[in-house]
């Protein structure tokens, strides 16, 4: 972490300082050093600090006293005060709070007081890289120009409009981190509607959180929104403070739910795809394959399977090595990425077979295919050796039913056949399928 982080520390002994320096340091602080609240309170009028830590006992002033005056300059008000006392008495522990203090640690607690300080920092540089999109829907445009500036100079990006309809149509053409609404707006929906349309739309628009706004101090209508699907509810006139501190959490809660999401993806591919030549992996056809077969005798679609098998495979293994026998894979399986459509399924099924589901493919499309597969396998160089491969090919007929099982025994036969009579070569399986109709 690079961010230059500045400590005030306000205590009389200098052997305190030198220990509270030291924590402060090692956390990678640079620390300004204060012995009376006076001192202090000048020192904070010249320069920002990014955390003010007080001795409980001060020379003029105590601890409680100085907070409070901290507190009631605007420059200070925000900031995080950190009290450290000699003593464990939870009187001290409460009089502390009460005047402002963000945390109070004992003396004994200075491990502690060190997690502290790495968190604040984290927090704020987290904070300095703020980003995240944000729909907002203000009536009122004094107000809004007023917020949609204080957003937008934390990192924000901010689409605003006057009315619901046309904060809708924008919703659903872009991708938002955030829908900050206020209740009652002019027109014919207030950001209620808004609120429940957005609830209602389908995929992952209804999962964007949303801040409502309203100048009603209504507990029971605020109860209704959270229980309606609202992530938070701020009430008008809103401090500055208050709704960054809402809008970052409510986005880093949403950028965090997107990440979880796409590590869920990674993990369904991982689980779907072979490793090496990143075709879908055996699991993943006999999941897929019977759905795409029961799809096509429902809809009388052709549909073709073909299986393929490298010819001489273990001999490659055995003379160039496995990591070349692994780069022959994976020149085949770019072949059949490449000449497969989206709507296809190309899989390895084990060692050097292969499966690949054709839909909407007759036989002869798929004579062809199977064909063109074959050519293009043998067309690879490989500069010490040449590589070939035999194809079997079945065909599911319009209006016939058969599953899984028995096409994939037909191809395998006919795998066989090319096999048997001298590799490199297409073999059709025989058009008499068994007709075994699926449930």
């Amino acid at each position: 972490m690079s961010a230059t982080m500045h400590a005030l520390i306000i205590e009389p002994s200098p052997l305190n300082q030198a220990i509270f320096s030291h924590v402060l340091e090692d956390c990678a602080y640079q620390v300004a050093w204060a012995q009376t609240g006076k001192e202090a309170v000048n020192l904070t009028k010249q320069q920002d600090f990014d955390v003010i830590c007080i001795s409980m006992h001060l020379l003029d002033l105590n601890a409680p006293q100085l907070c409070m005056r901290f507190r009631a300059m605007d420059k200070t008000l925000h900031t995080p005060i950190v009290m450290i006392t000699s003593t464990d008495d939870d009187r001290t522990f409460q009089d502390a709070l009460v005047a402002g203090a963000t945390e109070v640690f004992s003396k004994d607690e200075m491990s502690q007081f060190g997690i502290y300080l790495e968190q604040l920092r984290s927090r704020r540089i987290k904070d300095q890289s703020l980003y995240g999109n944000i729909l907002y829907i203000e009536d009122d445009l004094s107000l809004a120009d007023k917020t949609a500036a204080l957003l937008r100079e934390t990192g924000y990006s901010v689409t605003h409009f006057q009315n619901t309809q046309d904060a809708l149509r924008v919703f659903t053409q872009q991708q938002f981190d955030l829908v900050l609404t206020d209740l009652i707006l002019e027109g014919n929906k207030t950001g209620q509607h808004m609120i429940r349309d957005i609830l209602q739309m389908p995929g992952r628009h209804c999962e964007v959180p949303i801040l409502a706004m309203s100048d009603l101090n209504d507990a029971r209508r605020r109860v209704e929104l959270l229980h309606a699907g609202v992530s938070d509810y701020i009430q008008k006139p809103v401090l500055d403070e208050e709704l960054l501190a809402r809008v970052k959490n409510l986005i880093h809660m949403r950028q965090l739910l997107d990440q979880v999401e796409k590590q869920r993806m990674h993990m369904r591919e991982l689980a779907m795809l072979d490793q090496l030549t990143q075709l879908y992996n055996r699991h993943f056809l006999m999941d897929m394959a019977p759905r795409k077969i029961s799809e096509a005798i429902r809809h009388n679609i052709p549909l073709s399977l073909l299986m393929i098998d490298v010819d001489h495979f273990k001999h490659i293994n055995d003379t160039y090595g496995h990591s070349t026998g692994d780069v022959v894979l994976e020149k085949i399986a770019d072949v059949l990425n490449a000449t497969c459509r989206t709507e296809d399924i190309a899989a390895r099924f084990g060692g050097e077979e292969f499966v690949v589901i054709l839909m909407h493919c007759n036989q002869d499309d798929a004579l062809n295919k199977a064909e063109q597969i074959r050519t293009q396998i043998s067309d690879i160089d490989f500069d010490r050796f040449s590589v070939t491969a035999s194809l079997g090919v079945v065909c599911l007929g319009e209006g016939e039913g058969c599953d899984f099982k028995s096409l994939f025994e037909q191809a395998d036969n006919a795998l066989y056949k090319a096999k048997q009579a001298g590799r490199n070569r297409v073999e059709l399986a025989s058009s008499k399928l068994k007709i075994s109709k699926l449930g």
